[in-house]
């Protein structure tokens, strides 16, 4: 940043303080490694939400690279329609039970967790997840029979 005093001040482009730090950050993705974690965590998670499909009639789809994964909820797997509100009550309890995941989009559960995330506390969270989808599923199952 070899600019003249005052040439470039606005709080968020290229401050100074903040290049330092993303630089020191991925000195240690590249230094840890940290990627062949993501790809390793990211294709377990995977293949958790994918059994899981196979008992879930609200699971329409999971998709993702590395630690970037969506698990895409549906009303139908016919017809796909998107099941937001059954989203909602999902990441609702899953709060509740300890596990923060937000969504993306109208139908899909973003899961993103960090880079050195261990399969200790994976395995705790999709726990948590697959039993807060199950839930869902049950309490839709006994507020409309014939959905099912």
């Amino acid at each position: 940043m070899d600019w003249k005093a005052g040439a470039h001040c606005t709080t968020l482009a290229a401050n100074p303080v903040a290049c330092a730090a993303a630089m020191a950050v991925i000195d240690v993705i590249e230094e840890e490694r940290l990627w062949e974690n993501a790809a390793k965590q990211g294709d377990y998670i995977q293949k958790r939400f994918r059994e899981l499909q196979g008992s879930s009639e609200m699971i329409g789809d999971v998709r993702g690279k590395g630690l970037m994964i969506g698990v895409e909820l549906v009303k139908n797997r016919q017809t796909k329609q998107p099941a937001g509100r059954e989203v909602d009550e999902v990441l609702q309890k899953c709060f509740k039970k300890g596990v923060l995941a937000i969504s993306g989009g109208d139908s899909t559960i973003r899961i993103a967790p960090p880079l050195t995330i261990t399969r200790e506390l994976l395995d705790a969270g999709l726990e948590i997840m697959s039993e807060a989808i199950a839930e869902v599923e049950a309490e839709r199952k006994r507020a409309h029979p014939a959905v099912s």
